[in-house]
């Protein structure tokens, strides 16, 4: 999967960063079942490779395992009030001061989904969290960053922990269904998210 407005090797860019202004940005990642995640940054040209970037790196998820300690990152169009974690965590999206254990760090990362699954597997986020609402989810917004996190020792499932099934859409195979919605995170983390989520979703 890519990122064309990846920026500063750090977290998705801002909507109104321009990408063809910064040498910096875009990020390819790639994953193969058994192989590991990798990824290298794209040249100022979008979808060319510069010499000196012709360089793939092994991603790993980060290995937290509090999750007061952990950074979270939620789809754009949903806020954290929406998410049943909001009943034991209040967010917060300034990284220097130091949380306590009812704060968690909110990360500003913009883009779609597969951003969101980017930032895990790469490890700068250790959750990544959607609220499935109403609407049906189209997986191609989640196979390859399933993929990706899994190969990089993270997890995924719905939010009573079972996993994707990418094939529930017998017809079309567009559709997914997860119960309430998506749990992306380091692995180490998955566990106690799932019961907190499923004790406070209604």
């Amino acid at each position: 999967m890519g990122c064309p407005n990846w920026a500063n090797d750090n977290i998705a860019s801002r909507k109104e960063d321009g990408a063809a202004a910064r040498p910096d940005c875009g990020i390819l990642m790639i994953a193969h079942v058994g192989c590991g995640t990798w990824s290298r940054h794209l040249s100022i040209e979008i979808g060319q490779f510069t010499t000196a970037q012709d360089t793939w790196h092994r991603c790993l998820v980060d290995s937290c395992s509090f999750v007061h300690m952990a950074r979270f990152c939620i789809p754009d169009s949903q806020t954290w009030d929406m998410i049943p974690l909001s009943v034991l965590f209040n967010p917060t999206m300034d990284e220097s001061n130091p949380r306590d254990e009812n704060e968690i760090l909110l990360l500003s990362v913009y883009c779609g989904s597969l951003c969101k699954y980017l930032t895990v597997a790469s490890g700068r986020a250790s959750v990544f969290v959607l609220r499935a609402r109403t609407k049906n989810l189209k997986s191609w917004d989640h196979a390859v960053g399933v993929i990706c996190v899994q190969e990089a020792g993270g997890q995924i499932s719905d939010w009573t922990g079972k996993p994707l099934d990418l094939a529930a859409d017998l017809t079309g195979r567009r559709d997914i269904y997860p119960s309430g919605g998506v749990l992306v995170t380091n692995g180490a983390l998955h566990g106690k998210l799932v019961e907190m989520i499923s004790a406070n979703h209604k």
